[in-house]
């Protein structure tokens, strides 16, 4: 996290929006800790560090839900534009980073992705670990939706490949442009050979990578509602299942269900 930059424009928006008083913010490796009138909470978005039955106010920090493009491909399956969802198909192919620091966070992420779209819940998985860089995986909602995720790590400093795509018996919905599987920015400047990309989209949030403003919109979202945390650690404990199940699908090679 850029320390600089996040825990100033949290407290500031915290305070605009009148979401809690006297925020204290604290990162750590994974974790953002608050203390505030509301209580103490601790987000985490290093899955890792969710242990199961070790609750404590610990959050997963989802914060690719407050993505627009997630947020509009799920707009585009809950209005019926495309209906009745066949399948999907995601490449989450990126650098190691802070919030991309393992496949299981890559998985985690994803997994919830699936089911904030389609509103339905991951029940089956097969994955094939060959090793910690990389790995294929079918998995299949309570509603027989059939996904397949090609998630690893890429070169540091190439460009990140994320995709999702929705096949519908109507029609397919993408997050990305047509035939394009690498990142797209808001802006591009073309100087000769060169070509340089500006990322800001969010006008309160100026100059924070996009993924920590999302973090910052997501924590907002909890504290002005607290009472969906009990909701958010029951989805933490589904989630780290859903690893656990791929973990043991690429053991034993069979197709695993969730929770068994």
């Amino acid at each position: 996290m850029d320390e600089g930059y996040f825990i100033p424009y949290l407290k500031e928006l915290a305070a605009k929006y009148s979401v809690a008083d006297d925020l204290q913010v604290t990162l750590d490796r994974g974790q953002v800790m608050i203390d505030c009138n509301k209580g103490r909470f601790t987000f985490v978005y290093d899955f890792t560090l969710l242990k199961e039955g070790e609750r404590d106010c610990k959050i997963p920090l989802l914060h690719w839900r407050n993505k627009r493009k997630i947020v509009e491909l799920r707009n585009i399956v809950n209005t019926g534009m495309v209906e009745k969802p066949l399948a999907m198909r995601i490449h989450h192919i990126v650098p190691r980073g802070e919030f991309d620091s393992c496949l299981e966070n890559i998985l985690v992420y994803e997994a919830d992705l699936v089911e904030f779209i389609t509103g339905q819940k991951v029940d089956k998985i097969f994955a094939d670990f060959s090793g910690m860089e990389y790995t294929n995986c079918i998995a299949s909602t309570d509603g027989n939706i059939k996904v397949s995720l090609e998630l690893g790590f890429s070169p540091k400093d190439s460009e990140p490949i994320l995709l999702h795509e929705i096949v519908a018996r109507t029609g397919i919905a993408s997050d990305v442009a047509v035939d394009t599987q690498t990142m797209q920015y808001p802006i591009y400047v073309f100087k000769g050979k060169e070509v340089e990309h500006y990322t800001d989209i969010d006008n309160e949030l100026y100059g924070l990578e996009n993924t920590q403003a999302d973090c910052i919109r997501f924590i907002l979202d909890v504290l002005a509602e607290p009472e969906r945390i009990p909701k958010l650690q029951a989805r933490g404990d589904h989630l780290r299942k859903v690893w656990q199940a791929a973990e043991r699908s690429s053991k034993n090679l069979i197709y695993t269900a969730v929770g068994e």
